[in-house]
Formats: C-alpha cells, structure tokens, sequence
C-alpha cells in the first residue's frame, strides 16, 4: 500500500455549499474520527463562484485533512466528481452531496454493508425521500433507466461508497458527459444499496432544475440506452409491414374497383408511411451523430485551475487510488 493512501476518501461536488460545507465538514470529520479511521474529503469546487473558493481554501487551510480542487467553469456533478476519483487515495470513496441531505455519519451503515455483501458500491438509499412532490415524481421517472441498464431493483443516489480500485478505474474515463452510476456498473456487478437517512434543511432549494433533469434524462437515453435504436428498429418493422398490407389492401381495391381516383390512395399511404419512417429514424440517429461529434472533437471532461495541496499540481493526469496502487480492495442536491 502506498505510504500516503488512507482508509476512506470523500469526495464532494461542490456548487454552492458556502453555508453548509463549513458544517458538512465538521460533521464527517467527527463521524469518521468515531471509526478510527484515516482519511481525506475533497472538496471539487465545481461553480467557477470565488465565494466558495474562498470557503474551501478556509476549511482547508484549518484542517490538512481538506483538500480542495477548483475548475475552470461549472462542468456538471459527475464530471466533478470523476475529477475529485483522480486526487483520491482512499481504499474506499465515498461521495454525498454537499447540501447535508445525505447525513456523514451513515457512511458506518454502507461501510458495514459492503463488508457484509463484498460489495463494490453500497448506495445510501433514502428511507422516506423529502422534497417537492413533482422533483420526487420526475427523480423516479429518470431512474427507471439506470435500473434498467444497471439491472438493479432500487433506485440509485449520490451517496456511495466505492471501493478504490473500481474508483480508480471510473477516474480513467474521458466522456464529457459521463454518467458516474451506469460506468460504474461497467466496471462491476457487485453493487448493492442500504437504507439511509435523508435529510432536509430548511431552505435547500435543488440545483436541479426542470431543465437539468431534462437534460439528465436525455443524455440516459440517448448515451447509455439501446431502447432508441430498438424502438427504430422495431417501429421500422412495424410500419414497413403495416404498408405492405395497405398496399395490398389497395391493390385488391384496384381490382374490384373500390378506388375510383387512379393513383390516389397507393401514393398516400406510401408518402405517409416512408416519411413516418424517416423522419423517425433521423430525428434518434440525430442523436447518436451529435454524440460521437462531441466525443470525437474531445471535448473536455474537466479542466482545474487550481488546487491546495501543491503535490497535486505535479500531477500530469489520472492517477490510481492509494488502493488501486496497492493492489487491494462507490439527489438531487447538485446541479
């Protein structure tokens, strides 16, 4: 194991947490003390805001134990915490939200939980979400793709605990728009869930807007599903075989002199069918075109500015966890 590796690190996305990240760090401090264990909490600002900079520069400079990353601009949750997976040395990772919903001393429950199960990644799973009714009602909509994908029966959340060699593995990815849950399922079949504790402090108001969730859906459906090119698939089947019997159906009106207007109906229901098709299967390979656009012009996952610890600044890319090295054994808060 390396000499600077330590038992537990947490990583925390970071938006705009200056009021409760002072608190957060307090309570994580003392829930993992309690354990005896060594251990580091990263703090990825991920706003491009100087105010909460400010603030972690602050909570680190009281604590060696803090350490913070600052990005260029405001990348997106998961690319942020991918990021934080690269200056994490810990046998184990852990990440919650930085809003206090996910409460610091549940991290026994999925500690204990993956050393019950051997489990890679043990998500907290809340026992009585709290909230506004429609983000629960749009939150559960979103999940049924990730379950599907994942094969796993419960809805997934940003509280993990992540062994360090799979961590270290996820922190290899490159994609702009990564989605940390279905690469995580990726790397592993071993992924299980607890329940946990949700909280919600007065006046949390989600980063997560109707628009964002949007946004999230659609990068499930179109970046780690199938079921689009399916539905193309299948629906081609579907029409091409619907106008074969339209087409004989109208030719058997031919016949029997149904159809008095030459011409009229065959040229319908060819238009209306061949277009249906087309548009539908430009409109989801438009999708896929856009994608791999992106991908291959290598857009940025994310870029840091700035970090604490100068040691990290050497550091020329992706490096493995403390427990990836040694060879031995992961809400809506965010935006």
């Amino acid at each position: 194991m390396r000499p600077d590796s330590v038992d537990v690190s947490v990583v925390i996305p970071c938006f705009r947490g200056e009021a409760s990240l002072p608190e957060l760090c307090d309570r994580l401090v003392r829930a993992l003390e309690a354990r005896g264990d060594t251990f580091e909490i990263i703090l990825v600002d991920d706003s491009a805001r100087p105010a909460l900079w400010t603030c972690i520069q602050g909570l680190c400079a009281g604590d060696g134990r803090i350490r913070g990353v600052q990005l260029m601009r405001n990348y997106g949750q998961h690319n942020a915490t991918v990021r934080g997976f690269r200056h994490a040395r810990g046998r184990w990772v852990v990440t919650l939200d930085e809003d206090l919903q996910n409460p610091p001393e549940e991290i026994a429950a999925l500690r204990a939980r993956a050393e019950e199960t051997d489990a890679d990644v043990v998500y907290g799973i809340p026992q009585a979400r709290q909230g506004p009714g429609w983000r629960t009602w749009a939150s559960r909509l979103i999940m049924v793709i990730p379950r599907r994908v994942m094969q796993v029966d419960f809805d997934i959340s940003a509280f993990r605990l992540i062994s360090g060699p799979v961590a270290a593995e996820v922190a290899r990815s490159e994609r702009h728009d990564i989605i940390l849950d279905i690469y995580l399922s990726w790397v592993t079949d071993r992924i299980r869930s607890t329940p946990v504790r949700h909280e919600h402090p007065e006046g949390l108001r989600s980063s997560y807007t109707l628009r964002k969730l949007v946004q999230v859906f659609f990068n499930l459906l179109f970046n780690y599903a199938t079921f689009p090119l399916r539905l193309a698939s299948v629906g081609g089947v579907v029409l091409s075989a619907l106008s074969g019997l339209a087409g004989v159906a109208v030719l058997v009106s031919k016949f029997t002199g149904t159809i008095t207007v030459p011409g009229w109906a065959s040229l319908a229901i060819a238009v209306l069918f061949s277009s249906g098709v087309t548009l539908l299967g430009v409109g989801i390979l438009s999708e896929y075109v856009t994608r791999i656009f992106l991908q291959i012009n290598q857009k940025p996952q994310s870029v840091v500015r700035a970090v604490t610890d100068e040691r990290e600044a050497r550091a020329p890319g992706p490096r493995p966890t403390g427990a990836a090295a040694s060879g031995s054994p992961h809400g809506h808060g965010h935006r």
